[in-house]
C-alpha cells in the first residue's frame, strides 16, 4: 500500500507533487489517472508523515490546507 498527502478544496481531492523545475511543493488535483503519476507517493506511512511535517513547518501556503496522509487507493477508481 502507498500512502500520499492530500486534502479537500471545494469537495474535491488534491494531492502534493512535487515540481522539479522549481523544487517545490504543489497541489494537483487528483481527478484523473494520469494524476497518481504525478503525486508524491510514499510506501510507508512513517515516510510521507516526515514529508507532512517539513511541509507544515517550511512551506506556508500548504501548511494551511489541513493536509493529511491518505491511502492511495482511497481515491483509485
Amino acid at each position: 500500500m502507498s500512502y500520499i498527502i492530500a486534502c479537500w478544496k471545494q469537495e474535491k481531492p488534491y494531492g502534493i507533487s512535487c515540481d522539479k523545475s522549481t523544487n517545490t511543493f504543489e497541489l494537483i488535483p487528483l481527478d484523473s489517472c494520469t494524476a497518481f503519476n504525478k503525486v508524491y507517493s510514499h510506501p510507508y506511512r512513517a515516510g510521507a508523515q516526515q514529508i507532512l511535517n517539513w511541509i507544515n513547518k517550511n512551506v506556508k501556503e500548504l501548511s494551511s490546507q489541513n493536509l493529511s496522509i491518505q491511502d492511495e487507493c482511497r481515491f483509485r477508481k
